[in-house]
């Protein structure tokens, strides 16, 4: 049975607002929301993507008007050393070594890289990828949801695999709240969880055995980790952009949960820099 051999935890690009806006009780001023992705390595199928964050490919598709408004308002810097073309040069890896993207949802900041993979699988919730696809004849809509259809590429339909089409297993114990999750490469080693509330049909991806210790990404389900274990909430001004506010309060409290009783587990936002700090050492 093939089995996760590494795991790297990368920052793609940054988008600035405000603090109190991630947690309740922040300050009023502007940070650096980080953008982060999972890179993996399997014994049996290579390199996998949990993400991809920025990419030069953001830019191209917030030009035009409505969709410039997106960039205006979270503001994007995407140094050359931090685009994760040239972070995976660093360690070896060509964009034509990555066998699979798990795409937690679409919004910009998750997917933005996509085209860049030429060879890659891509793995989504179906309710997730059934709504891009409304979406990209209402450019207003997609807009202020957050979602540039036009950052997919022109193949992507070919190549991308319904989360829930996979066979569902039971988690252990120590997983709880959580209890489902489903097997993607039918050995255990990559397990999809949902993470409803944030965005239609968004996902985490769990590694129960990461070199070592569990490594879960739970994307957006929680932007702060910290804030997450003392139950500080985002802001409820961000609940119109929220999917569904009563599911994003359930995941997030799940996730409170599980940290709270597991600390061994890795817990890995997409935007919270003390956590990715701590995972590579720093």
């Amino acid at each position: 049975m093939g089995c996760i051999t590494d795991v790297k935890y990368l920052r793609v690009g940054q988008c600035r607002h405000l603090e109190c806006i991630a947690a309740r009780g922040g300050r009023f001023a502007s940070v650096e929301f980080p953008s982060l992705c999972g890179l993996i390595h399997h014994s049996d199928i290579g390199w996998i993507l949990f993400d991809t964050g920025y990419a030069e490919h953001f830019f191209t598709a917030t030009k035009q008007f409505p969709q410039r408004l997106y960039s205006f308002a979270l503001p994007v810097d995407l140094p050359q050393e931090q685009r994760l073309i040239a972070q995976l040069r660093c360690f070896g890896i060509a964009p034509e070594d990555i066998a699979l993207v798990v795409v937690s949802h679409y919004h910009g900041d998750h997917v933005a890289g996509l085209k860049d993979f030429p060879r890659a699988k891509f793995i989504a919730m179906k309710a997730a990828t059934e709504e891009m696809q409304y979406f990209s004849t209402r450019p207003w809509r997609a807009t202020i949801q957050g979602k540039l259809p036009n950052m997919l590429p022109e193949d992507y339909f070919t190549r991308l695999n319904y989360v829930d089409d996979f066979g569902s297993i039971d988690l252990p114990n120590w997983m709880s709240p959580f209890s489902q999750a489903f097997d993607f490469l039918g050995d255990g080693s990559l397990l999809g969880i949902p993470l409803p509330g944030h965005s239609c049909g968004q996902l985490g991806l769990l590694l129960p055995d990461a070199v070592g210790r569990p490594v879960f990404f739970v994307a957006d389900a929680c932007w702060s980790l910290p804030a997450c274990r003392e139950g500080r909430a985002p802001s409820s001004l961000v609940n119109f952009l929220t999917h569904n506010g009563n599911a994003y309060r359930a995941s997030f409290m799940k996730i409170k949960q599980l940290a709270e009783r597991e600390p061994v587990l890795a817990i890995l936002p997409s935007h919270c820099v003390k956590t990715w700090k701590e995972f590579n050492g720093g």
